[in-house]
Formats: structure tokens, sequence, C-alpha cells
């Protein structure tokens, strides 16, 4: 999972904040009903939706929140059966799928892309912008772009995510690929897509396999930290979350 916070000044949850209440929540939820493989992950995650809104009401009715208060979440879920792997994307998370052919395929939706593109954009046209950020360093002129992006949040003008809106499982991204076929698997968040600058996916598969991730995730920071004006590695914060989980077969 790879949350995003409010973009207005709540906390409602009693957790460090609602991402975090919302992706522990998540993990108690899928760790007790992702084995129930008489249903389908959707299903799981349909009903999922609706629990979390009722869990996330007991401190706030999540019909009373706007878009902007709303948190959310990318999601990346597998599911090993005897004979077979489920696969389910939600958002820009990504599970890149090998197999033993080589063959690789990268399941993510990158519908919000372009939206952040446009921050990105507006960002790198201002060289003195550190002296203007007003909320999570960002500028008034770049929170009022992105708080118009949020409020296309599971549309088709916009794009869908996990958050509380049921409708948008169907959105996601399905696949099912037979075991013997399968070589390996990576489930990663956006901030691991930046060492695509420097790896094709097949060499960082390669390289997590052979050095682990937490290598490639330090050797990440170090390009960040070479790049704070966020120049070369294209971004909307400094160190974006970057995490990942390989799984062979």
């Amino acid at each position: 999972m790879d949350g995003a916070s409010a973009l207005e000044e709540c906390h409602f949850t009693p957790d460090v904040n609602d991402v975090v209440w919302m992706v522990r929540w998540w993990e108690s939820y899928l760790m007790k009903h992702i084995d129930e493989m008489d249903r389908s992950l959707q299903y799981i995650l349909e009903q999922g939706v609706k629990a979390f809104n009722e869990a996330f009401s007991q401190y706030k009715p999540v019909d009373s929140l706007s878009k902007l208060e709303q948190v959310s979440s990318g999601i990346a879920v597998i599911r090993v059966h005897e004979t077979f792997l489920e696969c389910f994307v939600l958002g820009d998370v990504e599970i890149s799928v090998k197999g033993k052919d080589g063959a690789l395929e990268i399941l993510t939706d990158d519908s919000i892309k372009p939206l952040d593109a446009q921050v990105i954009e507006l960002m790198n046209r201002n060289k003195d912008r550190v002296k203007s950020c007003v909320y999570k360093d960002f500028t008034e002129e770049e929170l009022a772009l992105l708080k118009k992006n949020r409020l296309k949040m599971n549309t088709e003008e916009g794009y869908y995510i996990l958050s509380h809106d049921v409708m948008a499982i169907s959105k996601g991204i399905y696949k099912v690929y037979q075991l013997d076929n399968l070589q390996s698997c990576l489930l990663s968040s956006d901030g691991i897509r930046l060492l695509d600058r420097y790896y094709t996916r097949n060499s960082l598969i390669d390289e997590i396999k052979n050095r682990g991730i937490k290598s490639l995730v330090d050797e990440l920071r170090n390009f960040e930290n070479e790049d704070t004006a966020m120049l070369m590695l294209k971004r909307l914060k400094i160190h974006d979350d970057a995490t990942a989980v390989y799984i062979e077969f």
C-alpha cells in the first residue's frame, strides 16, 4: 500500500495520522480474510471498504468527509493458489511479474501520473519555491492544483484509488498467472519506479534478488540526496515512499 494524506488540516483517528491508521486497518483486515479462497479478491476488497468505512465512522462519519479530507492509498495484492497466482492492483503501485522465459509484465494504473506531472512542472518552474512553501512543502499555487486534482479522485476524469468508495474496486486491474510459468514477482510503490532511470525493470529485479531490497532503496535515497532540487528525478517529494516485496516461485 502507498497512502496519500488529506489535503486539509485534519486528523480524526487515534493513530499517528489517518494514513497510518488506514494502512494498519487494511493490513489487519487482509491478514484475516485474504485466505478465504471461496471468495474473489474483488469481493474481499469491496467488503473491506464497507468495513473500513464503518470503522472510520467511529471517529468521523465518512459521508461528511470532503475529498480533500479523505485519505487514500494505492494497493497491490497477490494471492497464491495451488496452481495459479492472482494479482490485483488499484492505483499507481505496481506488480511486476516475471516468467521463467524471462518475459516481464508490469501491472499498474498510471491515470494519476498526468495529474502529478502538472504539479511537478509547476514546481520546476519556480526556482525559489522553497521560500514560499505553506503546507507540506508545497506553495499556495501548487497546493491549489493538488486540491483541484484530488477532487477528481475516483472519477472517470481523474483516477481510481482505494479510499471510501466501494465502486473503485471494480476499476482495479486483475490478472491470473499459472505458477508453473512464473519465476518471480515484485510488488512495489511508485517511489521504486524512480530507479527506472538507472535500471531496466528486469535488471532491477535481478539486483534485488542478488543484493536485497534495502540496498536498492539506500541507493535510491543517495540519488535523491544528490538531486534535492528534484530536477533529475521528477517527483513531488524529496523522498517518496519506496517499498517493495520480492517473491520467488
